[in-house]
């Protein structure tokens, strides 16, 4: 599903150059769940982003499904993850003014393709949202929230879910649900699924363990 060669990213700043990728060289299947873990400033959400078409490499190319995204406009990737990818941010990235289902269905308003009803209406129950679909971001829980987040992102049918640190701002009985929902996502639906953590016992969940540090992928183990 995902072929990624060579890929290169440097920053530069104040301080020097930073190497954030160093020829990463990755092949992920379809249907799989995969964790890649890795200290602050390893690389791994750097990874993540360049995947998702949020960052471009210096060189290298990242194929979905045969489609090379390194090589794809802003307004391409955009239309990329409003269709295929569903991107899950630490911060939930809710828009404030909007509601639980106003957020969930926004990106594919934002397509232009029709509403599903009865798939929205599954999906707030996977969540366990039903009851609150009216309900601000601010008066939900951080781990309502993340479950909104999460719910966008599966309600345009994704092929792929992109999560980076979802369980970072949540405490040990919510970030057990949000692994819970995001494992059923994969065996239920099928929806391959890519995590970045710090975290041990979140990676440990995984059925493939990526760990990478300064850039470079130093063990890949499948369990």
């Amino acid at each position: 599903m995902i072929h990624i060669s060579n890929l290169n990213k440097r920053y530069f700043t104040v301080d020097g150059e930073i190497t954030a990728l160093d020829n990463v060289s990755l092949d992920i299947a379809g249907g799989e769940f995969i964790a890649i873990i890795g200290k602050s400033g390893s690389g791994k959400t750097t990874l993540l982003n360049m995947i998702a078409g949020l960052d471009n490499p210096d060189s290298g190319s990242i194929l979905l499904n045969n489609a090379d995204v390194t090589k794809m406009t802003g307004k391409q990737t955009a239309v990329l993850r409003r269709r295929e990818i569903g991107v899950i941010y630490q911060f939930y990235n809710l828009i404030p003014e909007l509601n639980v289902v106003e957020n969930i269905t926004l990106p594919t308003e934002l397509d232009g393709s029709p509403i599903n009803s009865e798939w929205l209406a599954e999906i707030l129950k996977v969540v366990g949202l039903s009851g609150r679909e009216n309900a601000y971001p601010t008066a939900l829980s951080g781990g309502q929230q993340q479950r909104a987040a999460i719910a966008r992102a599966l309600f345009g049918k994704p092929s792929l879910i992109l999560a980076d640190e979802p369980t970072g701002n949540l405490d040990n009985e919510n970030s057990a649900e949000v692994m819970k929902l995001l494992k059923a996502m994969n065996e239920e639906y099928g929806i391959t699924v890519l995590i970045v953590t710090h975290s041990d016992a979140v990676a440990e969940q995984a059925r493939r363990v990526i760990s990478i540090a300064d850039g470079k992928i130093t063990s890949d183990r499948r369990k």
